[in-house]
């Protein structure tokens, strides 16, 4: 499928009323929408309360914490693509800046698939590294309009997005040489997806992704003691490697990678960053079967012959 026809694919398949867009979908994804729009609505963010924002967002992985100016950490700054400033300031820092490179590396010259993009931070990298073509789709208008201002923002043309429903792709079969999948994979079925990605895929085409993983029963602990943070959806169905068992039915999965074990603590200590990073990186992480305890893993799915 060339570029002008997944262009022109996109644009026969644009919504022309959100409203109705909402209404057509499952409850479970409109509940998705509605916590997410609100999460990132500026207007909410600059009358919060303190409570509130420790109610709401008291798992935002920057250092820095809530602003209320429209340069919102929460929003499409610019510091979200500086590997610097995310290992200095970030407690998701050392993932963030390891799957923003391996965006890079797999981009250039390749046509990219984003998807449930959000304000699109991921699509923006791919783009910025020399991608032929980076489609960013997901479920919520807000976040597509999002994209297409961080797009302006950066003077970029080779990216565009759209709403969509990455459980049902509109794409035809053997599309996209690259997808990435960002900390979506448990707001979704997690089988139909798999499925969809590996019909959209091409031949020796690949998946990288990046997830939060659901074995460490403090980690789990706080994920249901925060449920304004995230979906009923999302809290129940963090990854754990059944999916992974299930991603095997379909590709080839390669690359696992733990991230973060001590690096959340710095949420309570900021000075403590540099050195927990570097007792995650050269020590937690590699020690086997502990390393599955960690906060993150990153993987990649590659489409072999059927």
């Amino acid at each position: 499928m060339s570029k002008e026809k997944i262009i022109q694919s996109i644009k026969n398949n644009s919504i022309s009323d959100s409203e109705e867009w909402f209404a057509s979908l499952e409850e479970r994804k409109q509940e998705e929408v509605l916590l997410h729009d609100k999460l990132r609505d500026m207007d909410f963010r600059k009358k919060i309360s303190k409570e509130d924002a420790k109610k709401f967002f008291s798992n935002t992985k920057m250092l820095d914490g809530l602003e209320d100016s429209e340069d919102s950490l929460f929003i499409n700054n610019q510091k979200w693509f500086n590997n610097s400033y995310l290992l200095k300031n970030s407690i998701s820092g050392l993932s963030d800046a390891y799957f923003n490179e391996l965006i890079s590396e797999n981009s250039k010259g390749k046509v990219v698939l984003d998807v449930a993009c959000g304000f699109g931070r991921e699509s923006i990298i791919a783009a910025k590294s020399n991608a032929e073509l980076v489609v960013g789709i997901d479920l919520s208008p807000n976040s597509v309009k999002e994209g297409n201002e961080l797009a302006l923002k950066n003077n970029l043309s080779n990216v565009i997005f759209s709403v969509a429903d990455c459980e049902n792709l509109y794409f035809d079969d053997d599309t996209f040489d690259i997808i990435i999948c960002a900390r979506m994979l448990h707001h979704i079925e997690f089988e139909r997806v798999m499925k969809e990605l590996q019909r959209v895929l091409k031949k020796d085409g690949k998946v990288i992704c990046i997830e939060a993983l659901g074995i460490n029963p403090l980690l789990n602990f706080y994920r249901k003691i925060t449920p304004e943070q995230r979906t009923h959806w999302e809290t129940a169905n963090i990854l754990t490697f059944k999916h992974i068992r299930i991603a095997q039915k379909y590709f080839k999965v390669e690359n696992i990678r733990y991230w973060h074990f001590l690096s959340p603590l710095a949420k309570f200590s900021s000075a403590l960053l540099p050195l927990f990073n570097f007792l995650d990186s050269k020590l937690f992480s590699k020690i086997p079967f502990l390393n599955r305890l960690a906060w993150t893993f990153t993987f990649e799915l590659k489409k072999e012959d059927s």
